[in-house]
Formats: C-alpha cells, sequence, structure tokens
C-alpha cells in the first residue's frame, strides 16, 4: 500500500525498511504490503472497508489494509490512527469498534508479477491510499525495523546513491508517483485509468551481471521465461552488487 500525504511541496509516500534477517528482500526499503491470508477473504473483512468499488479486489485491498496495521500499527480509517495489532485480528478489532477502512480514499495503481528466474516471486497489486496528515508508524520490530515518510524523488535518489536497498517494482512506482504535485490528482488519474499486469524479464548480461529487461524494452520477445538457477542467480548478483547495481528481489544468499 502506498500511503500518501500532503507535504508542503509535494506528495511523500510512507516506506519501511524490511528487517535484514528476513528471507527475501531483508533489509530492502518498500511499501507496507504482504500476501493474501484467508482472513482477507472472510465477509467480515470486505465489510470493514468502506466505498469498495470493485468486490473482484476486495481480498486485495483487505490484504492492504490489514498489512500496513500489522507492520507499522497505522490504521487508515476515516481518520487515522496508530495502535499495533497482529495475529490476524485486525478485522475483528474493525468489527467490534465499527471502524471501517477508507476504500473510498484508496485507488488501484499497479500490478507486477515476479520474473520467473526469480526463486521466491509474487503477483502484487499495489494501491494508493490518501491520508489527510501524515501519522507517525510504530514499526512491529519483527518485519520491519524502520518506516519513514519521504518524496518519491528523494526515495529514488537514495536508491541511486547506494544509501537504500530499493527493488525494482518499488523504484518504478516512486517514478510515477514524483510526477504528481498532490495527492488528489494521483487519486483522481488512478481511479479511471485501467491497470495493465507487468512481468518484467532477467537476463545475465555480457558483464556478468543481472539485468531487468521490461515489456517494452529492446529484445524483451526475444528471451524465454527460464526457471530459477540458484548458483547462475547467486554469481550475477553478487557481480550486480559489486557494481553498484543489487537487486533486493535476488541476494548472493537467496536459495
Amino acid at each position: 500500500m502506498c500511503v500518501l500525504h500532503q507535504a508542503a511541496s509535494s506528495v511523500e509516500v510512507l516506506m519501511v525498511r524490511r528487517s535484514p534477517s528476513a528471507r527475501f528482500m531483508g533489509g530492502a526499503w518498500v511499501f507496507p504490503g504482504g500476501v493474501v491470508d484467508p482472513e482477507d477473504l472472510d465477509p467480515i473483512a470486505l465489510a470493514s472497508i468502506e466505498g469498495l468499488s470493485d468486490p473482484d479486489l476486495g481480498p486485495w485491498l483487505a490484504a492492504a489494509f490489514r498489512e500496513v496495521v500489522e507492520e507499522t500499527g497505522i490504521w487508515l480509517t476515516g481518520e487515522p490512527f496508530v495502535e499495533a495489532a497482529r495475529g490476524g485480528i485486525v478485522f475483528e478489532i474493525a468489527r467490534d469498534r465499527e471502524l471501517r477502512f477508507a476504500g473510498d480514499r484508496t485507488a488501484y495503481f499497479a500490478n507486477w508479477i515476479t520474473p520467473t528466474m526469480v526463486p521466491v516471486r509474487f503477483d502484487a497489486r499495489f494501491f494508493i491510499a490518501a491520508i489527510p496528515e501524515a501519522v507517525t508508524p510504530a514499526p512491529d520490530e519483527r518485519e520491519i525495523d524502520a518506516a519513514a515518510y519521504v518524496a518519491p524523488a528523494e526515495a529514488l535518489r537514495r536508491a541511486t546513491a547506494g544509501d537504500w536497498l530499493v527493488p525494482f517494482p518499488t523504484q518504478r512506482t516512486l517514478q510515477q508517483l514524483a510526477d504528481f504535485v498532490d495527492v488528489e490528482s494521483a487519486l483522481e488519474e488512478w481511479r479511471h485509468k485501467p491497470v495493465v499486469a507487468v512481468q518484467p524479464r532477467m537476463r545475465i548480461g555480457s558483464d556478468g551481471a543481472l539485468e531487468v529487461v521490461m515489456p517494452d524494452d529492446p529484445g524483451y520477445e526475444d528471451l524465454e521465461d527460464f526457471a530459477p538457477d540458484p548458483d547462475a542467480l547467486k554469481q550475477a548478483a553478487r557481480v550486480s552488487a559489486s557494481r553498484g547495481r543489487p537487486l533486493a528481489e535476488v541476494s548472493d544468499d537467496e536459495h
């Protein structure tokens, strides 16, 4: 979930850092989120979303709201607040307190599918959610060890400088967010803009480093969807990192 608020001169987005001990993308700066769990399919979860415009997206949006609570303590309700909750009880709390997540302040933003070469794969839906002002996050200290609101352009600068490890899809999403000067413009555009699933492909370049190839890049159609080769990926990840191009999705200790 890309949680946006309007800063003085730009949009800022909430980003969190995954614990270095995480099996996948440890130490990476990402948007809060995770997989769809069984409780996200429950009618209780869907009923907790105010203004759900597309029921087909309900489980993914429910998962996004739940993960924001579990990872940062932020409840994206009509008036956001911070309170820790874990263990699959988020929607029970919402029901008992008659809380509603602000689905009417969200928009479906992007759909990324991991290249077949990557051992840990996902089919991720990205949403943007607007909040009236920044609410101080409280990282759970297990999955997430830091959180910050940052202008998309600043997050990209930190990634380019090597200060932050930012996954490729997250960088591309930040590039899109950087085009907006206010939150309302972002919401308005993406409420009416269709989302097309994007599945990059990967190749090992002539220098031995991994390269991400987008569907509109030259040579994309010539690449095959290879199955993971852990040893080859480990070596290519080391070469990429040595050249200042680390990929959070593939680390040199991935198994």
